[in-house]
């Protein structure tokens, strides 16, 4: 009997490892033996490759520029914004070019108006009838229209191909680059943009940095350039028939309430706030009467838009019978944001807020009867100050405000202040002061020396005391150094 050969340690585990295999085996791997495996090798993972770019077709751009040489500079920004109005009647892209230019895509606009030499036309005829004298061309860049506008050549170019031989004759101060990079260019013999374009890049932007390079590549259309379109400012306005002529106030009143409705929907969609608003009445015969409403801060609650149209309405005499009304509001301004009391609400609401105080005292007693006051740089006290019509009545304002009478912590040698003065000095009938004791007026504290306004013909030369009267007023007087006399200038709360 043959012996059988004896298994080492690793060949019993394959032979246990196969025959426990066969046992979890299906039927059909034990009838058919399964096929010999062909050898794999693992090979290491492909590094991620980029995916394909994707292809946008781009669309062209048609840019008209206009060039107002007439407009100054203090003014420009406010003219430029008044005609952007008139310009978004062709197209919804006008961007603003400051200090003096516009610049308009109309390449969606052409197939409305026709052809590229009417829509031109038209907008050119928009500045005539203004009387406003202006240099424009049209060009598929930005860049490329405005110089082109700025030389006053009235071009007008539809295809690229044909923009850089336009641009090659246009001197360099059409960029409106700086005058040193200008002179040095000049000094080189550069006078032209053709002449500019065939220097190598690489010298020009070491020499005039790289912005003036990447302006002529947004005027050959090799770079693309974003403008900023400009939004006309959101204002509320809407207006109302009456279907009979209406002749009381009270009648008014309730037929305005939807008009102040609506108004603080549509600021409360936007987020914002109003600080005036305008209602205009109109009449059959004579123009129409305007109530105007100012309000001390933002606001878009519509409360207080209500109280404050109500306040006016009551002093208001109608001069005829209403046919109908427009309410419009002023300029939208963002809401600032604030913390509320926790129980501000209940019971019906607290008290009015200093701004809604402020506007019903103006409501009643008229606009320039309630303003606020501020301070200005200067030692003579009645013109250290004048009335503003805008009060500063919000909390962050009103905790940093110093109590009445208080020091300054920069001038603590200096005496109080006081809050009322007068609009102009009193004489007083005693000159010397060892009678106002016997009067019941005795001097706390002083001199202060305030000698100023010597260079403008109005100076005075004055030592200001603190004065008590017995009955415990206080109050601020000063001797004239030149006359000796005594005057009444103010008095202490």
């Amino acid at each position: 009997m043959t012996p059988l050969p004896r298994l080492n340690a690793t060949d019993r585990s394959a032979t246990a490892a196969s025959v426990t295999a066969d046992l979890f085996a299906d039927i059909e791997s034990v009838v058919a033996p399964a096929p010999k495996r062909a050898p794999t090798i693992a090979l290491p993972p492909a590094p991620m490759s980029p995916p394909p770019p994707v292809f946008r077709p781009r669309v062209p751009s048609l840019w008209y520029a206009a060039v107002f040489p007439h407009l100054s500079e203090p003014d420009a920004a406010v003219m430029l914004e008044r005609l952007c109005r008139f310009a978004q009647r062709f197209t919804s892209r006008v961007s603003i070019e400051m200090p003096n230019a516009l610049l308009l895509e109309i390449k969606g606009s052409i197939r409305l108006f026709g052809s590229l030499e009417a829509l031109h036309a038209d907008i050119d005829a928009t500045w005539s009838r203004l009387e406003l004298p202006a240099r424009t061309a049209t060009a598929p860049t930005t860049l490329g229209a405005l110089w082109l506008a700025r030389v006053g050549k009235q071009v007008r170019i539809e295809e690229s191909g044909a923009l850089a031989g336009a641009l090659a004759e246009l001197p360099l101060a059409c960029t409106a680059w700086h005058t040193d990079g200008l002179q040095t260019l000049r000094s080189m013999g550069v006078t032209r943009i053709g002449e500019l374009l065939r220097l190598p890049r690489a010298g020009l932007a070491r020499r005039l940095g790289p912005a003036a390079v990447l302006d002529l590549d947004i005027a050959l259309a090799r770079q693309a350039a974003p403008r900023r379109a400009f939004i006309a400012r959101e204002r509320f306005r809407e207006r109302g028939d009456f279907e009979t002529d209406v002749e009381t106030v009270v009648y008014l009143q309730k037929a305005v309430e939807p008009l102040i409705e609506r108004c603080a929907q549509f600021l409360r969609e936007r987020q914002a706030g109003v600080q005036a608003l305008e209602l205009r009445l109109r009449h059959r015969v004579i123009p129409d009467t305007r109530v105007r409403l100012g309000l001390a801060d933002i606001t878009g609650e519509r409360r207080r838009l209500a109280d404050v149209l109500d306040q006016q309405l009551e002093r208001l005499a109608l001069p005829a019978p209403v046919t109908g009304m427009e309410l419009r509001s002023g300029p939208l301004q963002p809401l600032s944001g604030s913390s509320l009391a926790a129980f501000a609400g209940l019971h019906g609401g607290g008290r009015d807020t200093a701004p809604q105080l402020v506007e019903r005292l103006r409501a009643r007693l008229g606009e320039h009867a309630v303003y606020g006051v501020t301070t200005i740089a200067e030692h003579r006290p009645e013109a250290a100050w004048q009335r503003v019509h805008e009060l500063c009545l919000t909390d962050a304002h009103t905790r940093d405000v110093p109590a009445a009478g208080a020091r300054d912590a920069g001038s603590a040698p200096d005496m109080y202040r006081p809050v009322w003065l007068l609009a102009e000095p009193v004489m007083l009938c005693a000159a010397d002061p060892q009678q106002w004791h016997e009067a019941g007026l005795l001097l706390e504290e002083g001199p202060e020396r305030i000698e100023s306004g010597w260079w403008d013909g109005r100076g005075v030369t004055r030592d200001y005391y603190i004065a008590r009267q017995t009955q415990g007023a206080r109050w601020w007087i000063f001797q004239e150094r030149q006359t000796r006399g005594w005057y009444l200038h103010g008095v202490f709360a």
